[in-house]
């Protein structure tokens, strides 16, 4: 592991190799955002073939969480930051393919298929491998902050991603929206190279599906990890599934309201998790365990309850902030926990199986959320179901650490 002498406070940004880490995953977040946008808004509003937009969006998401196991085992037999920079240069390549296609009126809904499980799979090997290099940049006692940098620039990209598309296109044409993700994917490329990776002699006795095996059971033998998979699971199934999906439900059914009303209420928890990501990052420098997490989560899935009864607007701004302050702050602590206690060599195969866990799931709350829905369960009772089954689980293990410990 590369060992980083830091014991000043601001010393997290004098290291360099942090830097441009840093730099490296913002851009790419952005890039991803609004190339998801350009995307959806060119199949409904350029090929009018709204019906399909679902299916492009599984070309591109489902591959890149499939992916993102094997893109974690490459991740322990490879230099990480090369592994970026490989990514990094096959998505610029895509992109100005696109841009050709676009410009010679060859871009249909099948290439737009094709480019957009390309895009997936490649950037499911660059994720895995920014994950489990921090580690080896940043020492345990301030891995708290620099994940609380990373998660709170990270929202801002994400939300960047859309308003820049939309920006662009309201004054422009899709050849400026392709040239910002292009350079965005150039400045993700070019900040890999500041990266000083320690270089570690990586054993491949094995081939790629046993080493994967390999780290699957390692996350399941070992007791905190496998706890801690599994609180992950839960809380993405049944409570980022139903708020995100229920947020407009909400504000259609309960508050019979507009588009501003919507856009308050996802405004309202967007900025509880950048408040959450920042505060985190000034109040506390050291790891926490996973103990606090369990009782943090125990709050979710009260407030989820609370937001599933309420009827006022004002109610909900509180709540949602409340929500996205506790899942920003969640989410840090945990991926922090999980840093400073997995073995180095396993690092990319456990952060790759935790963020398929984390980004799998959603996908599939939603679908079984839609099938409640067609069987005329409201949403209201659906969040309050799952809020007390959160708590209720929350307890469980909140219980089994306790009697652990004793």
């Amino acid at each position: 592991m590369l060992h980083v002498e830091m014991n000043t406070e601001r010393s997290l940004f004098k290291n360099r190799a942090f830097l441009f880490l840093w730099g490296s995953g913002m851009c790419s977040a952005l890039s991803l955002s609004t190339y998801l946008f350009v995307e959806q808004w060119y199949v409904i509003h350029t090929l009018n073939q709204a019906s399909f937009l679902g299916l492009v969006l599984m070309a591109t998401l489902l591959p890149r969480i499939f992916l993102m196991l094997f893109g974690g085992v490459l991740s322990d037999r490879y230099k990480r930051s090369t592994i970026m920079r490989i990514s990094s240069s096959l998505r610029i390549s895509f992109i100005l393919c696109l841009l050709m296609l676009l410009h010679t009126d060859q871009l249909t809904l099948l290439t737009i298929l094709g480019f957009a499980f390309l895009f997936g799979s490649v950037d499911a090997f660059y994720s895995p491998a920014n994950a489990s290099l921090l580690p080896t940049l940043v020492p345990n006692e301030q891995l708290t902050k620099a994940n609380s940098l990373i998660q709170t620039s990270n929202q801002i990209a994400l939300f960047s991603g859309p308003i820049l598309g939309g920006v662009i296109l309201s004054y422009s044409s899709y050849s400026y929206v392709f040239l910002v993700i292009f350079g965005t994917l150039c400045l993700t490329l070019l900040f890999t190279y500041g990266i000083r990776e320690a270089k570690t002699k990586r054993a491949l006795q094995h081939s790629a599906l046993s080493e994967l095996k390999e780290g699957l059971h390692y996350v399941l033998h070992f007791q905190q990890l496998k706890q801690t998979l599994f609180l992950i699971i839960c809380v993405n199934f049944f409570f980022f599934g139903p708020l995100l999906l229920g947020i407009p439900l909400l504000v259609h059914d309960v508050l019979q309201g507009d588009a501003m009303d919507l856009s308050y209420m996802q405004g309202a928890y967007q900025m509880g998790m950048l408040g959450g990501a920042l505060s985190i990052g000034f109040v506390q420098t050291k790891v926490s365990g996973i103990t606090s997490s369990v009782r943090l989560i125990g709050a979710l899935g009260l407030f989820l309850c609370l937001l599933s009864q309420v009827q006022q607007i004002w109610l909900y701004l509180t709540l949602l902030l409340s929500l996205g302050a506790l899942s920003s702050i969640i989410n840090i602590r945990i991926i922090t926990s999980i840093q400073s206690q997995c073995a180095e060599q396993m690092m990319g195969r456990v952060m790759s199986v935790v963020n398929a866990s984390s980004n799998g799931l959603v996908p599939l709350s939603y679908a079984v959320l839609s099938l409640l829905l067609s069987f005329h369960i409201s949403i209201t009772t659906i969040m309050l179901y799952c809020g007390l089954l959160i708590l209720v689980l929350s307890l469980y293990f909140r219980k089994r650490m306790i009697q652990t410990k004793d």
